[in-house]
């Protein structure tokens, strides 16, 4: 028993997710229905997740904004992965119009459904804005905000940059040893991974998988290959700007796309998706910034998502569209997306505004809620998979910057 379970931790930890995700399909379909008996241990895994990912964003942001060598530097980072995650988003919402246009989900599919969600507002850029800051830092944290944790997290790491000598060099090591603490807490959490994904699988697929080869099949498949167009883009653009192989990176990456997948949660996904941007050699400083920050104003998923929404809906009910609308609609995409932390209730309210601010039908989110949560689970994916893509990027370069740097020094 015991070389069995020493055989068994020889094991890389990816290639026991991936059994579990293949044996919750197959558990899932076989099952049908019945398989939401798993559905205790799934969720017990992802509140493990959800746990630990607050403290550990507060502990890693602080520790790494602190370990920077000037606030310009923080500055610099956040510049340049804001200019990331908006051009992936611009270009996922482009993908999900191609995609959609060649494969036409929307020709001859009924407009039946209701939708009794909230429809909300379009938010403005200074409410955006002003939402970013909380006005209790304790409730933001009770509420899962971490967009307001993230930014709070940071203003406390410069503060900390600018303290004297003496107990910047404290703080820095206390944070630095909690994030240490916070880094041995999520391999132990990970140890149940392979089971927890399973669970989640297997019960999503259980639940939606007859739906998957109904009549939304081709909206379905318009949205995954627009989720695949973006994962080969990832690749590329690693491999153009980090050297990185193509391999090497979805080897390396294969972690975080596999738990985002089952989880369908960008926020429970972060602790992964650090540890996956250590092995690609991204310093902490950097990660610890960019992936939170990613998780909440990255969401290409979503992108695709609202934009073949958007043409299937066009297609269902005879509407023209032309360079005009399509333009309406990919600022109107970027706005929703990186401001979603401003609405309630998630992708179905932001594409309900969206319709809605087009004259479209609502009923068309009555039909696509039915398979909204297998369409999240890719969707989750290339979310944080673009994370990745970003902050290996903006990592590699400020290494790079860092080498000219100490070359400088020593000539």
């Amino acid at each position: 028993m015991a070389d069995l379970w020493k055989k068994y931790q020889s094991i890389p930890l990816v290639y026991k997710m991936v059994t579990g995700m293949i044996c919750g399909v197959i558990i899932g379909m076989t099952m049908g229905g019945n398989a939401v008996w798993f559905n205790p241990l799934g969720k017990f895994f992802l509140t493990l997740l959800k746990a630990i990912a607050l403290p550990l964003v507060i502990v890693n942001l602080i520790a790494g904004v602190a370990a920077l060598d000037d606030p310009q530097a923080f500055g610099r980072i956040g510049g340049r992965i804001l200019f990331y995650y908006i051009a992936s988003s611009a270009l996922a919402l482009v993908v999900g119009v191609i995609f959609a246009t060649i494969i036409q989900p929307g020709v001859n599919l009924p407009l039946t459904g209701t939708y009794k969600g909230v429809v909300g507002k379009l938010p403005t850029v200074g409410e955006t804005l002003i939402d970013l800051i909380p006005g209790n830092i304790f409730k933001a944290m009770e509420a899962g905000r971490f967009d307001q944790v993230v930014i709070m997290s940071a203003f406390a790491g410069v503060a900390v940059l600018l303290l004297p000598e003496g107990p910047r060099k404290r703080l820095t090591q206390i944070f630095q040893d909690l994030s240490e603490l916070m880094s041995k807490i999520v391999s132990i959490v990970m140890i149940l991974a392979p089971y927890g994904i399973f669970a989640l699988v297997a019960n999503s697929v259980g639940k939606y998988g007859s739906k998957i080869f109904g009549t939304l099949a081709k909206y379905i498949g318009s949205v995954y290959l627009g989720i695949l167009c973006m994962t080969i883009f990832y690749g590329v653009m690693v491999y153009l700007f980090a050297g990185i192989g193509f391999k090497e990176f979805y080897r390396k990456a294969s972690s975080i796309m596999v738990t985002a997948f089952s989880t369908c949660s960008s926020t429970s996904s972060i602790p992964v998706n650090m540890e996956c941007a250590d092995k690609l050699g991204v310093p902490r400083k950097v990660s610890s910034f960019t992936i939170p920050l990613g998780a909440q104003v990255n969401k290409d998923g979503t992108c695709v998502c609202l934009t073949t929404v958007f043409i299937l809906t066009a297609q269902a009910i005879g509407a023209p569209v032309d360079l005009g609308l399509l333009v309406k609609v990919l600022v109107l995409g970027l706005i929703l997306t990186t401001g979603s932390g401003a609405i309630p209730s998630g992708m179905l309210v932001i594409l309900a505004i969206l319709l809605e601010s087009l004259g479209f039908p609502l009923e068309i989110v009555g039909i696509v809620a039915g398979v909204h949560a297998f369409n999240d689970m890719g969707m989750t994916m290339i979310n944080c998979l673009g994370d990745l893509c970003g902050t290996t990027i903006v990592g590699h370069y400020e290494q790079k910057r860092m080498e000219r740097l100490t070359q400088q020094e020593t000539k």
